[in-house]
């Protein structure tokens, strides 16, 4: 945010730091638990929680997009591309806004841009310092779907549903939530 400017989203605070797994649909402002919708979300969430363990992502550096500075992260092994699957097949045709689109990439946003940043050269600078850096890893238990909202400052997730991962040992994941389609590389 010190390079970056106060006035854009801090995205990576720890109340909206999230990794996607996929996204539903297009954003809607209020979203009930209730939502027929929702609860389909729900249920193909818990089905597809229960065919994989613990998700490992190793944190490898920073990268910056039009719209934000990313984490990026690489799987430890093939877990989260299976829950991600799984949770296709379990979406059945709720599965239509990503459908035959294939998430390659692992990130975390950061910092949103609410404009231009204050010193863009020195934006650049600061994140190609970081672009390759040993970060460790983190290690997810558990999904969440969530909608996202506006506290006045930025973006973050109301849970509308949370499953543990618990099949077989060997991968962890964050979150499924709407709309945000960005990469690192």
């Amino acid at each position: 945010m010190a390079v970056a400017g106060d006035s854009h989203w801090p995205t990576g605070a720890s109340i909206s730091s999230h990794f996607t797994i996929r996204t539903l649909e297009h954003y809607r402002p209020n979203v009930a638990k209730d939502d027929e919708r929702v609860i389909r979300y729900q249920a193909a969430l818990r089905q597809a929680s229960d065919r994989v363990g613990a998700i490992r992502l190793e944190l490898t550096g920073l990268t910056l997009t039009p719209a934000s500075i990313m984490l990026c992260a690489s799987p430890s092994d093939h877990t989260v591309e299976r829950f991600a699957g799984y949770l296709a097949e379990e979406l059945a045709d709720d599965a239509w806004f990503e459908g035959g689109f294939d998430r390659d990439i692992w990130y975390s946003n950061l910092v949103h841009f609410t404009g231009l940043p204050e010193d863009s050269q020195a934006l650049v600078e600061w994140v190609a310092a970081r672009r390759s850096l040993d970060l460790g890893s983190s290690v997810h238990t558990s999904a969440d779907l969530v909608a996202w909202t506006f506290n006045d400052r930025q973006m973050v997730p109301a849970t509308l549903g949370r499953a543990e991962l618990s099949g077989p040992p060997g991968s962890q994941v964050a979150v499924v939530d709407q709309d945000s389609n960005e990469k690192c590389g």
